[in-house]
């Protein structure tokens, strides 16, 4: 089984990140910090979370049934509007900076941290394993409604990031479209990754917001334990990295 994970140096620091471990993953010596995300494998020394998996093995109808009856109700009305969904299976630079100015600027209204530069290093690393699933939901008039960027590896996805336009700054006639866009948007991955033979989907960390979490939730799945966060020996190489979530 291929690991996914990247390496980098940061104020001469040599740093490895692992994404969706299902067994536990050597380590060289040199590696002065290790991050993790969603892994599987429990440790004390990581922040334990939930999440919810999606397995996409299942028929179509069942994934359909274990939506929310909202959820299903969006749909039925979303299938009316004539939505382009693009698909950048291998994304360019340019997608990415595309991407990167759309959710900053989704970031700066929801108050929280935009993608800068070491963020955008770290989504060039995993787009040379060919690790990123950027997708984009356009209206008829090709305005971009939402982003969605997945992490793909060995049949597994994870959301990773999400961006919508702001209603307010919408027309009038686009103002219904963009409020079923990213729900549209997420099941119409979760039918591509199934016929692309993905056996499951990670919908990302369950936060304390309850509107997020029931947001999640609403796509059915089993809630699971994953961990994430940075082991460390040192608390100066923490702080010089701006590393969060670290431990010895």
């Amino acid at each position: 089984m291929f690991i996914l994970s990247i390496k980098s140096k940061r104020w001469n620091i040599a740093m490895q990140h692992f994404y969706l471990l299902e067994k536990p993953a050597n380590v060289r010596n040199s590696m002065k910090v290790v991050g993790y995300t969603h892994s599987l494998v429990p440790s004390r020394k990581l922040v334990k979370s939930e999440t919810v998996h999606i397995h996409l093995q299942e028929h179509e109808l069942s994934l359909y049934l274990a939506l929310s009856e909202g959820n299903r109700k969006i749909l039925r009305r979303a299938q009316k509007e004539f939505y382009q969904v693009i698909l950048y299976k291998e994304p360019s630079m340019d997608n990415l900076r595309a991407f990167q100015q759309f959710y900053n600027q989704f970031a700066k209204r929801k108050k929280l941290e935009a993608i800068g530069k070491s963020q955008m290093e770290t989504l060039m690393l995993l787009n040379e394993q060919g690790a990123l699933l950027l997708s984009e939901i356009q209206s008829i008039c090709g305005q971009t409604l939402c982003y969605r960027l997945d992490i793909v590896h060995e049949k597994r996805a994870m959301s990773y990031y999400e961006a919508t336009c702001h209603a307010s700054a919408m027309p009038s006639h686009l103002k219904r479209p963009i409020r079923y866009a990213n729900r549209f948007l997420i099941w119409h991955n979760l039918l591509h990754l199934k016929e692309q033979g993905f056996v499951l989907y990670d919908m990302g960390e369950l936060t304390n917001s309850h509107n997020v979490r029931a947001f999640k939730l609403s796509f059915g799945g089993q809630i699971v334990h994953v961990y994430s966060g940075y082991i460390t020996q040192s608390k100066i190489r923490a702080l010089l990295l701006g590393v969060q979530k670290w431990r010895k």
